[in-house]
């Protein structure tokens, strides 16, 4: 799990960065082994990326429903 792990947030974020400072100079390339890279590093950026946000989802899910409980409960 990434939400409960600052320094592997921390990590992936600076990873994501880098990859695409480096999609950046390519950007006029032709050189197709570059961007193979390119193309390997978004995939795999972008599914770490997609996981997090179903993670956050989810969390934001659980404490909106925890939250709700808990106001219900007030009221008792």
């Amino acid at each position: 799990m990434f939400y409960d792990n600052v320094e592997r947030l921390e990590v992936f974020e600076k990873k994501m960065c880098d990859n695409l400072s480096s999609a950046d100079c390519l950007n006029d390339s032709s050189d197709v082994k570059a961007l193979k890279e390119v193309w390997i590093n978004y995939r795999t950026d972008m599914a770490v990326a997609v996981g997090i946000l179903r993670e956050y989802k989810e969390l934001i899910t659980k404490l909106k429903s925890q939250k709700a409980d808990n106001d219900i409960k007030k009221f008792y």
